[in-house]
């Protein structure tokens, strides 16, 4: 039998333009392919992104820090795709 992997359950707030963007990212794939996605998966994919950077929260000190850290991240995942 397969181990189940274990899960937690995360509770986060979310300003009204980051849910609709969440709303719009889900709409548009539900349009253009027929296939449903819960914000929940959208926001786990993102995590998932992240770990596969391997980035370090060391020395960062505030939001805006972090934001910069996790750009500089995925823009070395994926160089040609992401503008900062």
């Amino acid at each position: 039998m397969k181990d189940k992997i274990k899960t937690h359950r995360v509770v986060t707030f979310l300003t009204r333009e980051e849910l609709e963007f969440l709303d719009k990212l889900k709409k548009d794939m539900m349009f253009s392919t027929g296939a449903h996605i819960s914000c929940s998966q959208i926001l786990k994919d993102l995590a998932e992104l992240l770990v596969k950077t391997n980035m370090s929260a060391i020395g960062i000190k505030d939001n805006a820090a972090l934001e910069k850290k996790m750009a500089e991240a995925l823009a070395k995942l994926y160089p040609r795709q992401i503008k900062q």
